[in-house]
């Protein structure tokens, strides 16, 4: 986490990184019939992005991109059928013939036969559904976003507070646990504690706990709780944007606390700059309430209101009428 102050018309392949999934996860997932093509063969996908290749197949290879999974609606199926066999063979030839991840068919048409026969004889995977295209490209889009999303973990306690995702982090033993079980007790959510696994969805963050932690957390002296059995499941949710970030430190007179509120800091989580301050810990001080009023502040500035703003106007209309 970093910390900061406020020519030619053919595609190239897209630059992301890549994944394998087994056929039959992407077809479980998307809701898909496989048509051709083992459950349990792999196939690789780079992009969140998909394609309809009407262009390739009517011969236009402009713009074309074989990474993605290529999708063939009632406007792609009826143009093919309404070619002769020859020119037909060789549009699904032209889209057949790069290493695309697989074909997914929609709508209640039934496809050219040539299609499976040329998807078998290059060896990709086709995947149907009766279902319209665009609610087929939605489940499929959404799949892409969460398992090719930039990941990350963190240590810390991520808590639903007002509505705003607050992920607390410092050093072992600062407290935030504590702090995450009192926030509890006041009526706030818990997400993730201990470890926090985050992922990038567009300009999103999203931290969840680890399956084995869901649910626990950790009071020293106490020892592990289950936060279901002792505040109920309305006290948990399973995922939750990461909003803002509160740092707990043990109080040190050479660090720049925030007095004024008059600048906005952030911390950087996979490329996404997020509200951020630094919280002293000292004895006697109410770390909950504090975690709650800083949340509440930090809304309040993003909705264009400050409150050193606000004093520093009141004391230049108190000059003027002085004045």
């Amino acid at each position: 986490m970093s910390e900061k102050k406020s020519g030619s018309k053919k595609r190239k392949s897209e630059k992301s990184k890549s994944i394998g999934i087994t056929i039959g996860e992407f077809a479980a997932r998307c809701r898909l019939e496989i048509r051709n093509g083992n459950k349990k063969d792999t196939m690789t996908v780079k992009s969140v992005n998909i394609s309809r290749p009407g262009l390739l197949l009517a011969d236009k290879d402009d713009y074309f991109v074989a990474d993605r999974i290529q999708m063939l609606g009632n406007a792609e199926i009826h143009y093919l059928e309404d070619l002769n066999a020859e020119k037909r063979e060789a549009a699904i030839t032209r889209l057949m013939e790069h290493n695309i991840p697989c074909v997914v068919l929609s709508g209640d048409l039934e496809p050219p036969k040539e299609i499976v026969e040329f998807a078998v004889k290059y060896g990709h995977p086709v995947l149907a559904s009766r279902e319209p295209l665009y609610e087929i490209m939605n489940e499929v889009v959404m799949y892409l976003n969460e398992i090719l999303a930039e990941r990350d973990t963190v240590h810390g306690v991520l808590l639903d507070v007002y509505g705003e995702g607050v992920l607390i982090i410092g050093e072992s033993r600062i407290g935030k646990s504590e702090t995450a079980l009192e926030l509890l007790d006041r009526g706030h959510r818990l997400v993730a504690d201990d470890m926090v696994l985050l992922r990038r969805v567009k300009d999103k963050i999203i931290g969840e706990a680890p399956e084995i932690l869901k649910y626990f957390l950790e009071v020293r002296g106490v020892g592990i709780v289950d936060v279901r059995h002792l505040f109920g499941v309305g006290a948990l949710i399973d995922e939750y944007p990461v909003d803002f970030i509160i740092e707990l430190e043990h109080w040190n007179d050479g660090s720049d606390y925030e007095r004024l509120g008059n600048r906005t800091t952030y911390r950087n989580l996979l490329g996404v700059d997020i509200p951020y301050v630094k919280l002293p810990v000292m004895p006697g001080r109410n770390l909950a309430i504090i975690v709650e009023v800083a949340t509440s502040n930090m809304r309040m500035n993003q909705m264009g209101y400050n409150a050193m703003t606000e004093l520093d106007d009141r004391t230049k209309k108190l000059k003027k009428r002085r004045g």
